[in-house]
């Protein structure tokens, strides 16, 4: 088992195990390709805090450790023993960076341009 912080990296490695997974909540059947989509979206929108690590089993199995809480909690079960040979680097399937105004995450005030403190509350933010 290897615990990982970023999950384009969980899915290289959980991708030398197997090549389709099922969620854990929702039964839902990914391939691989559907899954570094996922990762790419999850590195961006939903970074881990310092007390979490995603998990790969040596099955393929991917779950998320939480330290505060000392839980393993299954995210994705592996549903064959193929490998990928072909990998992505999670990059061809970001986002693109939105344009337009930035907002306090603190307050809501609209932020100038590379700013790193508020305007309005004074706290740092992240551009």
């Amino acid at each position: 088992m290897e615990g990982y912080r970023n999950f384009t990296v969980t899915m290289d490695h959980a991708s030398d195990h197997c090549s389709k997974w099922k969620n854990a909540e929702t039964g839902e059947q990914l391939t691989y390709a559907e899954m570094m989509i996922i990762a790419a979206h999850m590195d961006d929108l939903y970074p881990l805090d310092e007390r979490s690590w995603y998990i790969v089993f040596p099955d393929g199995e991917i779950a998320l450790l939480n330290e505060d809480f000392d839980e393993i909690m299954p995210l994705f079960l592996p549903l064959n023993k193929e490998t990928i040979s072909h990998k992505f680097t999670g990059d061809e399937f970001k986002l693109p960076e939105k344009k337009g105004p930035k907002f306090c995450q603190y307050c809501g005030e609209k932020l100038n341009p590379g700013a790193k403190f508020c305007p309005n509350c004074g706290k740092e933010v992240e551009v």
